[in-house]
């Protein structure tokens, strides 16, 4: 087996923060062709992934906060009051969070009833698309955070992303460079002491 490919499952990890970088598409597709493998053809998978760039974080926060349009953040405000000053906070936090990295990966569960699979076993494979994707990013030496958005509003969501009524977001995996500060680190080689192991 190969050491490279043994390192990198063992060394990827968040990263402490992203800059605005992003993976060209030709680069991202391979990544996340790479992630997913012979089984995207055969027998087919339970998730997909939903890319948003920077330029579409606007309509990303607006989306989980429940706003029908993006508020014009440079015009002036009248006095809000209650729920409308409430709904702008979090508006202005869900654009800092939608603006993580150069792009956002949503990795949505998408069952299909013709893989033959119960849709138990169809959500855990697609849990476990996090990792792989962790670590496709990394060994092409890109970094990532993965990211739940509590309390999102999931019509916004649905009507942003084109849901299907079974499909669900399972999170989002930001992708980006580390800082210049953080790079030597993020690359470099920690202990993996593995998990706890007993033979019977």
């Amino acid at each position: 087996m190969s050491r490279t490919f043994l390192r990198i499952l063992a060394q990827r990890r968040s990263a402490p923060a992203l800059t605005p970088d992003a993976p060209a598409r030709e680069e991202l597709e391979a990544v996340l062709r790479a992630a997913a493998g012979t089984a995207a053809a055969d027998p087919g998978l339970s998730w997909r992934v939903a890319v948003t760039t920077r330029r579409s974080a606007p309509e990303l926060a607006a989306a989980v906060t429940g706003m029908r349009r993006v508020p014009n953040m440079a015009a002036p405000f009248p006095r809000l009051k209650g729920k409308q000053l409430r709904l702008l906070a979090t508006f202005r936090g869900s654009l800092k969070w939608a603006s993580t990295g150069g792009l956002g990966c949503a990795v949505v569960f998408s069952p299909d009833d013709a893989l033959g699979v119960p849709r138990k076993e169809q959500l855990a494979a697609a849990q476990g698309a996090r990792p792989l994707l962790e670590a496709a990013f990394w060994g092409a030496g890109w970094a990532t955070v993965w990211t739940r958005r509590d309390g999102a509003d999931e019509n916004g969501l649905r009507t942003f992303y084109g849901l299907a009524p079974e499909e669900k977001v399972l999170g989002w995996l930001f992708v980006g460079r580390p800082p210049r500060g953080a790079a030597a680190e993020h690359a470099a080689t920690r202990p993996a002491p593995g998990p706890r192991i007993s033979y019977h």
